[in-house]
């Protein structure tokens, strides 16, 4: 089940957590409320009247959709931008992301609609069911490879690139998340029913900041994970592993 959080941006993502979470809902639930239909792609360049670009926005009861917004800037890939309402000052087929408490943020660019990016040093990182393709930096999550204030984070996809810390005083080992980037570097959030900490998993947080470890017996050091009941499992399933990065672990129960 993904989870979706976080203003428009922010920098947080979609995620679903290894093991994945239970189904909250019980049979006497109601159905979720329809997603909203997005109104354009911005992996295409030409789909908004004049003015306007597509781009994309959480909309406050319904979540997240891709809908056309004003032009208000011509900002490209690695300019400062401002988030300004619904809209931002990057340029078309971009968007204004990782921005701090101010709206301040940096353009990227949306993948193109083959989810491939220009940049040979970008990666098309999938996250929100799909609606949201952004080229941001390859990374190595065993060395944390990232901007200060930035960390390596898998998409939905199970492929790593930077994006922005957003846990705040939070996000050390155990402490309860919503979004892939709500740990701190070196961690991510994952299903609490496999992180030993109190509070997670079970009657406690259903999603909770776990350890990244390396499953190289060479590169790992003593008490890598930070609890004795867990072990460093591997990230990937076996027929499933992403190329370089075959000592990716995490550590679980």
């Amino acid at each position: 089940m993904s989870v979706v959080l976080g203003p428009v941006g922010g920098g947080c993502s979609s995620f679903e957590a290894p093991g994945g979470f239970e189904d909250d809902l019980d049979d006497g639930d109601p159905p979720p409320p329809d997603l909203l239909q997005p109104e354009c792609d911005p992996r295409r360049l030409d789909e908004c009247e004049a003015g306007q670009k597509c781009s994309h926005l959480v909309d406050p009861d319904l979540g997240p959709i891709n809908r056309c917004v004003e032009l208000s800037g011509e900002g490209v890939e690695g300019e400062a931008c401002e988030r300004v309402g619904d809209t931002d000052t990057c340029a078309k087929h971009h968007i204004c992301w990782a921005t701090d408490a101010e709206g301040i943020g940096t353009c990227v660019a949306f993948c193109t609609s083959t989810l491939v990016c220009e940049d040979p040093l970008a990666i098309c990182s999938v996250s929100t069911g799909g609606l949201l393709s952004l080229c941001l930096p390859k990374c190595d999550p065993l060395i944390q490879d990232c901007a200060e204030g930035f960390g390596c984070y898998p998409d939905d996809y199970e492929r790593w690139s930077c994006d922005r810390d957003q846990s705040g005083a939070a996000g050390a080992h155990g402490d309860a998340c919503a979004c892939l980037n709500c740990c701190d570097p070196g961690l991510m959030c994952m299903s609490g029913a496999l992180v030993d900490a109190e509070g997670c998993g079970l009657d406690g947080a259903p999603g909770c900041c776990g350890a990244i470890c390396t499953l190289d017996e060479a590169a790992a050091v003593e008490g890598q994970c930070p609890s004795e009941a867990e072990r460093c499992e591997p990230f990937y399933e076996s027929d499933a592993v992403l190329m370089g990065y075959e000592q990716v672990g995490l550590c679980q129960l």
